[in-house]
């Protein structure tokens, strides 16, 4: 009897518009899932490439431009490895209405939570931006992991903009 009833026209005109209200309902979600992940990715590279231009806006030089291979954004701040000449270190920056502001440029110790929560951002950005620039900064060169550590020391630029020139 259950090979009888797989196999009636009855069981497969069942199974089929079964599965094709499945199968729209499944490519549906699929083109809302990518259509998400294409507009999340394009508001991160519209920021990412707001971030850049704010430093190379700030430091760049004629003869000495600088160079930004790792952004990482987390809500309203983001951290930046930055690298000029046979200098480099790490920026971090707070999103203000639609500009970008750097608030403390610093070495590694820019990757601890504690030290991100003491410049204003919240514990759980912090965890964020940490991690994720733990992360970004694996597919750097060990030359330019060694330029952005070249940096010592952190530098609060909205208490000592004076003090830190490119």
């Amino acid at each position: 009897l259950g090979d009888a009833l797989v196999r009636s026209p009855y069981f497969l005109g069942v199974v089929m518009k079964f599965n094709k209200k499945s199968l729209l309902a499944i490519i549906g979600l699929l083109i809302a899932g990518l259509s998400l992940s294409l507009v999340c990715a394009v508001a991160e590279a519209k920021e990412t490439t707001a971030i850049e231009m704010a430093l190379k806006l700030q430091w760049d030089k004629p003869n000495h431009p600088i160079r930004v291979p790792v952004i990482v954004i987390q809500g309203d701040y983001a951290i930046a490895d930055w690298i000029q000449e046979q200098r480099g270190g790490r920026a971090l920056l707070k999103r203000d209405q639609q500009n970008w502001q750097t608030l403390i440029c610093g070495d590694a110790n820019m990757k601890q939570v504690g030290n991100l929560v003491s410049a204003g951002v919240s514990r759980e950005d912090a965890k964020h931006l940490a991690a994720a620039l733990e992360q970004e900064e694996k597919r750097l060169s060990d030359a330019d992991k060694a330029l952005i550590d070249s940096f010592k020391g952190i530098v609060d630029l909205l208490k000592e903009p004076q003090h830190h020139a490119h």
